[in-house]
């Protein structure tokens, strides 16, 4: 009867276990390794329709500019510029670049600047951690400069930005929002001292 009992133990401890595993599956797919499909055509110098396969935000599509100086000796600065909702990836591949001069204008400020421009499916908290996770991404893979991370949000690209920085104002050195609201939550970019600039 003892040898019993113990037998109904240890199947419902292996039960329980494998339950656990399961249920820890978001785990799993968080440490699975990123990957990048590579865009072909070029507009403007930057590289379109990239996307990166991330196991947690699904399939992220980006366009990238890498300066003529890249890779260099020292880390570089990051320019991140999120669309208007003329821009979104449903509007067509490119738009926001086509509709919006902030990466080109970037450009101008900093030759040796990396820019990326996600080209996101809406302005909420999906697009937001799809943003994080392109921007962690760079920063895990290429040569980029911490302190020298930037972002703007036109529009609907504003609100977002507004929730990126709810969710890591650590991430970005300075942020500028154009012609939007503010989603997020004002408390963990004050606790930051991430520098926000607001142009109407």
């Amino acid at each position: 009867m003892e040898k019993k009992r113990r037998n109904i133990f240890v199947t419902a401890a292996i039960a329980f276990g494998v339950m656990v595993c399961c249920l820890q599956s978001p785990v799993f797919a968080k440490s699975a390794k990123e990957t990048v499909t590579e865009g072909k055509d070029y507009y403007r110098e930057f590289l379109l329709d990239n996307v990166l396969h991330s196991p947690a935000c699904g399939d992220i599509h980006y366009h990238v500019y890498f300066p003529d100086s890249y890779p260099g000796k020292k880390k570089m600065a990051l320019y991140v510029t999120l669309p208007g909702y003329q821009g979104l990836y449903f509007q067509g591949v490119a738009e926001n670049l086509k509709t919006e001069d902030f990466a080109f204008e970037a450009q101008k400020y900093n030759k040796d600047m990396v820019i990326l421009a996600p080209q996101l499916d809406d302005w909420g908290e999906t697009s937001a951690e799809q943003a994080i996770a392109l921007v962690e991404y760079f920063l895990d893979n290429y040569p980029i400069d911490p302190a020298k991370v930037y972002i703007n949000g036109y529009s609907g690209g504003g609100e977002t930005l507004s929730l990126i920085l709810e969710m890591r104002p650590e991430l970005f050195t300075r942020a500028l929002m154009c012609s939007s609201q503010w989603d997020g939550e004002y408390r963990p970019v004050v606790k930051a001292r991430t520098p926000v600039y607001y142009e109407s």
